[in-house]
């Protein structure tokens, strides 16, 4: 095994990002249109709008807390989650190749999603992952750039050729990672999950 630390991006990787998906764009428009008094229609299309005008290397477009405040909720994320219907899903093929190589290296996620968000998705199989980061929650940087990278290597004191970063986003997962010296490894969702994983093992093996 050439690498020390195997990382990986979480939501459309690992796990289904139907959970996130719904709680962006069904659950928060929702409670948008009740705190601004809007048609269901109308808060999507205002939060859709907000949402490009602050791109993803904006924390508002990661915040949970930021929006809560911005709309006087009184909840918890917790209780959020009792109103997502889609429930977070771990991928099977994700967890045979967790375990298969969490004896080869150490393993990490690394997500621009918020913390809660992580430990919601992950559930019981954290325990396979010695390192676990929010950009937005652990570093404050919102999004994925090449400073994150960077700073990640330099905080577990490892040099950046030493890791590979797993991920589906092109310019996030991919560009900005090797910017920062990682090697990587796009697991592009245009593909079946069989073969991004048996790929993906090639590069490992």
């Amino acid at each position: 095994m050439k690498y020390t630390i195997i990382a990986f991006d979480l939501q459309g990787t690992l796990s289904d990002s139907a959970f996130s998906d719904e709680f962006w764009m069904e659950t928060l428009p929702l409670l948008y249109s009740k705190h601004n008094k809007l048609s269901l229609a109308q808060a999507k299309e205002e939060l859709k709008a907000k949402f490009k005008e602050y791109g993803k290397y904006d924390y508002r477009y990661y915040s949970v807390d930021y929006w809560l405040k911005e709309l006087n909720l009184e909840l918890k994320f917790n209780e959020i989650c009792k109103l997502i219907k889609s429930k977070p899903h771990f991928y099977e093929d994700s967890l045979e190749l967790i375990k298969e190589f969490n004896k080869e290296a150490t393993l990490m996620i690394l997500s621009s999603t918020t913390t809660d968000f992580i430990k919601t998705e992950l559930g019981k199989n954290k325990r396979y992952f010695k390192h676990i980061f929010s950009s937005i929650d652990y570093f404050n940087i919102p999004g994925k750039p090449k400073e994150l990278y960077l700073k990640i290597a330099q905080n577990l004191n490892i040099s950046p050729t030493k890791i590979i970063y797993i991920g589906n986003d092109p310019e996030m997962d991919i560009t900005n990672a090797k910017a920062g010296g990682y090697d990587t490894y796009f697991f592009d969702n245009n593909r079946s999950r069989e073969e991004n994983i048996r790929e993906l093992k090639k590069r490992l093996t």
